[in-house]
């Protein structure tokens, strides 16, 4: 069985607005552009709520992350700005839709964030965009 990090990387590296080519990872983005990463958020119950018997509703906070370029070219940060508005767009289609990683129990996807700038160098920013999945886990 494999972790949900590897589920989720799975099922986001079917996305459409995806540079093509690029490489997806896991807890690491490398230091070069068009690439991406999923990372789990720290600090967060796992655990929604627990009936009497207990089962449980969980939730898999994530984040995914990319190094674009970045530049005061006004029309490639709008690019960069559409690429993560499409990402969030497809998530919340796929989630209308129950289109769902391969994850036993689950019941939603999405984002609770657009995506936004969350670092720069020069000519360099790793945008991110905040995601959570929730399933049920019976006992």
């Amino acid at each position: 069985m494999k972790a949900i990090i590897d589920e989720v990387r799975d099922y986001m590296a079917q996305c459409p607005y995806l540079k093509e080519y690029a490489e997806l990872n896991i807890e690491y983005l490398q230091d070069k552009v068009n690439t991406y990463s999923i990372n789990e958020n720290a600090g967060y119950n796992p655990v929604i709520s627990e009936d009497i018997i207990g089962n449980q509703d969980m939730q898999f906070l994530f984040t995914f992350d990319s190094k674009l370029i970045w530049n005061e070219d006004i029309q490639n940060n709008i690019d960069n700005s559409k690429s993560y508005e499409n990402i969030r767009n497809w998530l919340e289609t796929n989630n209308k839709n129950e289109i769902f990683p391969d994850i036993k129990g689950i019941y939603e996807i999405g984002a609770t964030t657009n995506g936004y700038i969350f670092a720069t160098n020069a000519d360099e920013a790793i945008y991110r965009i905040q995601c959570y999945l929730k399933y049920y886990k019976e006992v």
